[in-house]
């Protein structure tokens, strides 16, 4: 089963260069751990809001791409108000 995968966070504006930075090689390091399709985008609307979004194949790949995305603590320190402000969640496809 294909799981979709978001990540929000609002940047702080003061460490946004540093965050851009540290996303240049996200989408290689995600699909080392066996992610695929990474994308990464700001709000329109929001400047400074973040969405990340990739697949994986298993809830394990999930859960610890997450614990190991909210344990980054470097990423997180540019992050307003810390690990606990990166939302992260999981999709499956809706059985209609």
């Amino acid at each position: 089963m294909v799981l979709t995968v978001f990540m929000e966070y609002k940047l702080d504006s003061a460490k946004r260069a540093n965050a851009l930075s540290l996303l240049a090689d996200m989408s290689d390091k995600l699909a080392a751990m066996g992610a695929t399709g990474y994308r990464c985008m700001e709000g329109l609307d929001q400047p400074g809001l973040f969405v990340e979004a990739f697949e994986v194949q298993a809830v394990e790949q999930y859960e610890r791409i997450k614990a190991w995305r909210q344990a980054d603590e470097a990423f997180c320190d540019c992050v307003a108000g810390g690990a606990a402000k990166l939302h992260v969640w999981a999709f499956r496809p809706a059985e209609l």
